[in-house]
């Protein structure tokens, strides 16, 4: 049999109503009902190039026709018709929806099967040269008809000698003359290529992106790696060492394609942390281990940094800049949201004015069929739109569509539909976008809770709060052991003697406080690793008297359990207290606590008696509450019935009720107070949903109400973390205040109604402040205007025990945040300093600056300076003065890779340096 005509039904009028919607089985069944017709041996025995015609004005003549219907055109298929062709001797392909099905029909009465290797490598089917790209040919042409319309251009391309070429290079093919057939099938894409440049006249690109994980680092991605178009990998630094040790075929691949510039390298950390809840140092730690295993394993780093897990913080450009990457991702692969950017290409600046240009939008799904078919759609949609108009596209390796080999096919004879490139060349050589894109923290929104409920992790709630505590505790003893170190002089060995790391840090700097004074008084001396000053509230001093009350020593008692102290400790510094004169007896000394009442200079907090909750917080100058807090089991409300009206899930959630057993006043003294309330959580019905103790303490001089939390729930939340969990209830009257958060240690407005806050939230009002210490606990969601639920347990949750802060007017509320998870270091018995009993080794003039990191430069065993990382955390630039217990010679800031920026200024043998809002910057100081 010999083919007069090969013909597609679609259902449309023209090429400017192409049916590009279409998902799944339908968009497959319609790209390969299309591209099937353009086979060599099918355009060879027809004599000419594929037709189309609408499906409701079928073709009469149907004898020797080949005549394709795609799934979505089943339905309005004339009744008859199909008999028809039957009859009169045509073939009728219907009902099919991959390509390898339509040819094996249409080949068939040819006497032809389509077995062989359609891969990228080879093209001949059933010995016909170039076969696949013949395929490849018919979706490029489609493609461009398409675009120059998504373009509103009318076609300029010269359909004749287009199709007569195409005759010729089938022809050709099918009569075994591979040469002959590639230098045609050259000219019709060369024509295509033309055509396009009509009205873009400039490159488009295309980036293959294969997704990395450690199922896929076999054979499926050896075959990716060992392809001539350029492709690009993303993978963390932990699945190259596991490719190293499971698979070292892979990773000499790997190796090979970086080596001939073929394959882009994206990647950071070693593995993908949840960067949005950790400290500055940790995500630099992670960022650095990362780096270093790329080195060890691969011999080069990747420039470009990205993820598959959702990550990203605004703060990330300031970091990855000084890491020297050259570009990034941004951009998410799972749940979570991450803001698109105005174009596809952008200079993403992240809150300290630092830029890294970034790919900001959501690269397209390679595994579907529908973004081939809406392809020119999207590539128009960026020449439209962007100043480099790009394609992206994700795939697992092994597990991409097949229409993405018909793109490289094309790829290898013209750039029609896109230059494909690696990262690395396409940030290299694209220009720079025009403007800058800044993403504040409240555009990105986390998946993590409902993750780890999903995933069945354990403590969803107080893992954070334990990171956070373990961040403060290890930060605090490395401190000490550099403070240490610039007292002795000399660098300290990194032994603990059997002792926990902040005991062994805190007992190295009392040894070098005290050895010049070793017969001095002896008494307590209480150390602060962090960079700003502390007033801290202690209790069971082992002291043989009270001290002075004196600077810095605020307030000191003596009690049952031992003897009580405030005391303000100088920044980087110590205090060392003793049995001294006795304080003269104040004229009205205040009692901290009575009648269900906490108070002292600067506040009352005051204890329903009937519910256990804190009814009230009241600040002396003015009037009205601050602020209520009470415990409570949210559960999701009656499920809605089909038809209602839809409710806001916040406006049906039932919440339990408080009632208190008992309301005991514990610790009622001058310089402490207690209160402690023991009680239930009951549902409407008075049915035991939980048991409870709260205990609210306050010190005298202190700004900030403590309050630990300890629940016996009787009833498990339901698997919806944010509609079902136990949680702390916070009600203020001022709803217009402001609500601020911290992410990564720095403050950042709040407007989303879900949002995570590890450190504080700071409820800011026309004259006053009010802040929640939140001690590590992170999800937070608001209900309305002036409520907040801070959930506790959920499902999955072990811990029963928690504790914040509320503080009031905190004029730097990070230094309290920062202050509730980690006491000051007490060393008992000890000599009196012989520099005195109060004094600082490191001072930082801004308070709106912290020291995130400090440790000694070393010169052989000699101390010869130090090397400090600081922080800007309030969102002001700061013109800061560091001062040293010695005089600073010389100073500059370095990069995170150790390269110098620029020398700081030295007025007086102190530091001066300049940051700006945000920024964290590294400093290396000598003596």
């Amino acid at each position: 049999m010999k083919y007069q005509e090969l013909l597609i039904l679609l259902p449309c009028h023209s090429l400017e109503d192409f049916p590009t919607y279409h998902e799944g089985d339908d968009a497959q069944s319609l790209l390969a009902s299309w591209s099937a017709l353009w086979h060599p041996a099918l355009i060879a025995s027809a004599g000419q190039a594929p037709a189309w015609r609408r499906i409701d004005d079928p073709i009469n003549d149907v004898r020797e026709r080949l005549i394709v219907v795609p799934s979505i055109c089943l339905q309005r298929l004339p009744t008859g018709f199909a008999q028809r062709v039957k009859d009169e001797g045509g073939v009728l392909i219907r009902k099919t929806g991959s390509r390898e099905e339509i040819l094996q029909a249409a080949l068939e009465p040819l006497g032809m099967s389509p077995h062989g290797n359609a891969t990228e490598g080879g093209n001949a089917i059933e010995g016909v040269p170039y076969s696949a790209d013949f395929l490849a040919l018919g979706y490029c042409y489609l493609m461009i008809e398409l675009l120059t319309r998504q373009m509103r251009y009318s076609s300029n391309l010269d359909e004749t000698y287009f199709k007569g070429a195409v005759v010729a290079a089938a022809q050709a093919a099918v009569a075994g003359n591979a040469a002959l057939a590639r230098e045609k099938l050259a000219a019709c894409f060369s024509v295509l290529a033309e055509e396009r440049d009509h009205y873009y006249p400039v490159d488009a690109f295309v980036l293959d992106l294969n997704l990395a994980a450690a199922t896929t680092l076999g054979p499926s991605l050896r075959e990716e790696l060992a392809r001539p178009t350029p492709t690009n990998l993303l993978i963390k630094a932990d699945l190259v060492a596991e490719m190293a040790a499971k698979e070292p075929a892979t990773l000499a691949a790997l190796k090979e394609a970086r080596a001939a510039g073929r394959v882009g390298l994206i990647g950071g950390e070693a593995s993908e942390e949840r960067l949005p809840l950790l400290s500055h140092e940790s995500i630099l730690a992670e960022l650095q281990r990362g780096l270093a295993q790329y080195e060890s394993l691969l011999g080069s780093r990747p420039a470009i940094y990205g993820r598959w897990r959702y990550g990203p913080t605004p703060h990330l450009p300031g970091v990855l800049h000084k890491l020297g990457f050259k570009g990034a991702l941004h951009a998410g692969f799972e749940e979570g949201k991450v803001p698109d950017g105005l174009q596809f290409k952008v200079r993403w600046e992240g809150l300290d004015g630092s830029a890294l240009d970034a790919i900001a939008r959501t690269p397209l799904d390679a595994s579907k069929p529908q973004t081939f078919l809406g392809l020119a759609t999207k590539l128009g949609e960026s020449m439209d739109a962007d100043h480099v108009a790009t394609l992206c596209l994700a795939h697992w390796p092994g597990q991409a569509s097949s229409w993405l080999d018909d793109l490289r096919r094309i790829s290898r004879y013209c750039a029609a539909l896109g230059k494909w490139v690696t990262l690395d060349e396409y940030f290299a050589k694209t220009d720079q976008p025009g403007q800058l894109d800044r993403f504040e923290a409240d555009r990105y929104r986390s998946p993590y809770l409902k993750q780890a409920i999903i995933r069945r992790q354990d403590d969803p709630i107080s893992t954070p709060v334990r990171y956070w505590r373990d961040q403060a505790a290890g930060g605090g003893a490395r401190a000490t052991s550099a403070l240490a170190a610039f007292v002795s002089g000399k660098v300290l060995e990194e032994a603990s003697g059997g002792r926990e790391p902040t005991e062994s840090a805190a007992a190295s700097l009392a040894a070098a406080l005290t050895a010049a004074n070793p017969s001095g008084p002896k008494g307590t001396l209480i150390l602060n690793p962090a960079s700003f000053i502390r007033r801290a509230g202690m209790e069971e001093l082992a002291l043989e008297g009270l001290p002075t009350i004196d600077r810095p020593v605020y307030a000191a008692e003596q009690a049952a359990g031992g003897l009580r102290a405030v005391v303000d400790v100088p920044a980087f510094g110590f205090v060392h207290i003793a049995a001294g004169q006795p304080a003269a007896k104040e004229k009205k000394p205040i009692v901290l606590a009575a009648d269900n009442t906490l108070r002292n200079e600067f506040f009352e907090a005051i204890i329903n008696p009937t519910t256990g909750s804190l009814a009230s917080i009241h600040e002396y100058q003015t009037r009205g509450n601050r602020l209520s807090q009470q415990l409570a089991l949210r559960s999701p409300g009656a499920k809605q019935k089909p038809g209602d009206t839809y409710r806001d899930p916040d406006e049906a959630a039932d919440y339990s009720v408080m009632a208190a057993d008992s309301v005991k006043t514990s610790i009622a003294t001058t310089t402490l107070g207690e209160i402690v309330t023991r009680g239930r959580l009951l549902d409407p019905n008075g049915n035991r949903l939980a048991g409870f103790t709260q205990r609210y303490r306050l010190w005298r001089g202190s700004r900030v109400l403590h309050v630990e939390v300890e629940l016996d729930p009787a009833e498990e939340p339901k698997a919806d973390p944010w509609n079902s969990y136990y949680c702390i209830r916070l009600a203020w009257a001022d709803e217009m205040a402001e609500l601020f958060r911290t992410v990564n240690e720095t403050r950042q407005a709040v407007t989303e109604k879900r949002f995570e806050s590890p450190l504080y939230i700071d409820l800011v009002g026309e004259k006053q402040n009010t802040t929640i210490l939140t001690g590590g606990l992170t999800f937070h969601q608001r209900q309305g205007h002036s409520r907040l639920d801070t959930p506790l347990i959920v499902r999955g949750e072990r811990e029963r025990k928690f504790s914040f802060g509320i503080g009031v007017d905190l004029a730097h509320p990070l230094h309290e945040a920062l202050g509730l998870l980690a006491p000051p270091m007490l060393v008992p018995s000890v000599p009196q300093p012989a520099s005195g009993s109060s004094g600082w080794l490191l001072h930082l003039s801004a308070r709106n600056v912290i020291a995130t990191s400090l440790a000694p430069i070393g010169e052989g065993d000699r101390v010869a300076g130090f090397r400090a990382r600081l922080l800007e955390t309030a969102g002001r630039p700061a013109s800061l003065v560091v001062s040293a217990f010695r005089e600073i010679r010389s100073a500059m800031t370095v990069d995170f890779l150790g390269q110098k920026v620029a020398d700081c200024g030295i007025d007086g043998g102190k530091l001066k340096l300049d940051l700006a809002a945000h920024e964290w910057a590294e400093v290396v100081a000598h003596w």
